[in-house]
């Protein structure tokens, strides 16, 4: 087996969708697999394009975004090495609902629906980590729909900071320190906003004491204060 093709088998073993196949079933994937290299800001599929193919991220990340007819964007997910790409098109062979765009330079791997779900009938329980998936990403599109719909931006950037906390943050004699991935343009399209209106919040929270900024970090003193903010 080649170099290329090793590095290829190394990312499938880390897709979850492919975790109990077996060495030999994973080789025979791999025979099937192109490799497509993006650009940082390089499209990797438009909304509305004609979709059918699996992808998954070999290197790099990649934002997925909806796009409003005004231009503006709203972050739907971010994906990085081992996720994957385009499940819904790759059953249905329908067009693309969202637009996918390379974050970083991205590497990725290719995989024909059709192969994909031959795979899917040869091994059921790849079927069943698609269901998982896709039953994942909903429950996370049903969440950012209650958020836009019934939350202020003021508690949605205090419930991801709540969140950064909790998945990453470093507790210090300061508090819980975060590091920022994003700048206020990118914050603001997670949350459905313009970017003016998450840098006013921040400084809001500054000044009332809730957070302290320190570039592209965010210090939170007292998580269970900033928690109390919520819905007021």
């Amino acid at each position: 087996m080649s170099t290329s093709s090793r590095a290829v088998l190394e990312t499938l073993r880390r897709v979850p969708l492919f975790a109990e196949l077996s060495e030999t079933e994973l080789a025979s994937i791999v025979d099937k697999v192109l490799v497509k290299r993006c650009q940082a800001g390089q499209l990797v599929f438009c909304e509305g394009d004609k979709g059918g193919d699996l992808l998954i991220v070999q290197e790099g990340s990649v934002k997925v975004v909806k796009t409003a007819l005004s231009g503006r964007q709203q972050l739907i997910a971010i994906e990085r090495v081992g996720s994957s790409l385009g499940e819904v098109s790759a059953f249905d062979g329908g067009l693309y609902s969202t637009t996918a765009i390379a974050i970083t330079p991205v590497v990725l791997l290719r995989l024909n629906g059709e192969h994909f779900r031959n795979l899917c009938l040869a091994y059921p329980n790849v079927a069943l980590k698609v269901i998982r998936v896709l039953g994942h990403r909903l429950r996370h599109l049903r969440r950012l729909v209650e958020d836009l719909s019934f939350s202020t931006v003021r508690d949605r950037l205090i419930a991801h900071l709540l969140r950064l906390g909790e998945e990453r943050g470093l507790l210090g004699p300061g508090g819980t320190e975060i590091r920022l991935d994003e700048n206020n343009e990118e914050l603001a399209a997670r949350f459905g906003t313009v970017r003016e209106l998450v840098s006013r919040n921040l400084g809001r929270l500054h000044g009332e004491g809730l957070i302290v900024m320190r570039r592209r970090a965010v210090m939170i003193p007292d998580d269970a204060l900033l928690r109390a903010e919520l819905g007021r």
